[in-house]
């Protein structure tokens, strides 16, 4: 801009007092940095506030937005076009008393066509399943919400997000659980939101279907991302989690280390999935056990296994989810540390019975 100038004038509409600017805000913003003294501005009036922001959005057409600005603009965009639409649907009907003219989800293909071109999204159908999780999002489901800043980044396709929102049924209907000793799964985006230690949502399933009954209380003392929430949720069975550092507003502060609060009391399934020690993607928070040495990680073991067993009720199950310990912070001369048998020797000390083991 400096070398060149500005190569394309502003766009201005007149105010009471001052000017309002239609396109060009960043120019604009750059221009001040400079110290220009004036910018080229083409002047056009508006007669309405609505007729103002379809010009606004038009202008913009063109210019990189992220998932979050599309959807903002496609919100004014349906406000204004699917009236419109509605309304010359009905004008070419002679008898429109008994007829319903909307589409299940209450838009017009043709203008989802038309405003996912105005926004730069494609077609209709990306369009759907952008406004889905928009929707969803909006309606405060926090699974939603976690994927609208992977969106905005790029790091995470429209249709990828859409999918995971579809599979959250899996659990609720058609269920089909391994009967053996060995489960075998993949990681299901579709159940807790982005976290260092997320696991495959089935294995959660299938504690709660061998283990539990409908409306049983399941804790989580480590509960991460919530993906025992969320599995609870879908499979009819009442979840309390918490965690050192929440990440979810339905996830309640606790340090496990100090025991559990009373309304945990009598529950029916303890699963508890700890942070492996120094075995991690990504960090956690300074004071979580995982920083602590080995030593202090098989105590926290011991104290997990205790506070389990006043909570539960008698008969009551606790699933431990443990890895072996295979990289780095090992004793010398030993290949790795078998934390499964680790963990069975801490609950057996706190008056467990063991009852099986699944790999």
């Amino acid at each position: 801009m400096r070398a060149e100038g500005i190569l394309v004038p502003l766009v201005v509409t007149p105010l009471e007092r001052g000017w309002e600017i239609l396109s060009g805000h960043r120019r604009h913003a750059c221009a001040l940095v400079l110290k220009l003294p004036k910018l080229p501005c083409e002047i056009r009036t508006v007669a309405s506030e609505e007729e103002k922001n379809r010009l606004i959005i038009e202008y913009n057409r063109q210019r990189h937005k992220t998932f979050s600005q599309m959807m903002r603009e496609a919100d004014a965009l349906e406000s204004w076009k699917i009236p419109q639409a509605r309304e010359r649907r009905l004008s070419n009907l002679k008898n429109v008393e008994n007829i319903d003219c909307r589409n299940s989800d209450d838009r017009i293909g043709r203008t989802d066509h038309t405003i996912a071109q105005s926004i730069g999204l494609g077609g209709k159908d990306i369009y759907r399943q952008a406004r889905t999780i928009w929707k969803t999002a909006e309606g405060g489901d926090i699974r939603a919400k976690a994927n609208i800043p992977l969106l905005d980044a790029g790091s995470k396709a429209v249709h990828a997000a859409y999918k995971d929102l579809r599979r959250r049924d899996r659990f609720t209907t058609g269920f089909r659980p391994t009967p053996y000793d060995v489960w075998a799964f993949k990681h299901d985006r579709a159940y807790g939101i982005p976290h260092p230690g997320s696991i495959p949502a089935a294995i959660i399933a299938h504690a709660l279907h061998y283990f539990t009954l409908p409306d049983a209380l399941v804790v989580d003392p480590l509960a991460g991302g919530g993906t025992t929430l969320d599995v609870c949720q879908a499979m009819g069975r009442r979840c309390l989690a918490y965690d050192l550092a929440p990440v979810r507003s339905d996830i309640k502060a606790n340090d496990l280390r100090q025991g559990l609060p009373p309304e945990t009391r009598g529950c029916d399934l303890l699963f508890a999935d700890p942070p492996y020690h120094t075995m991690l993607a990504d960090r956690y928070v300074t004071e979580s056990v995982s920083n602590a040495p080995l030593s202090e990680w098989r105590t926290f073991l011991g104290r997990l296994a205790e506070v389990s067993y006043a909570a539960l009720r008698s008969g009551g199950y606790i699933a431990l989810l443990l890895a072996n310990q295979t990289e780095k912070d090992l004793p010398a001369g030993v290949g790795y540390i078998d934390n499964a048998f680790l963990g069975y020797q801490a609950l057996v000390a706190a008056g467990f019975i063991p009852e099986r083991r699944i790999s």
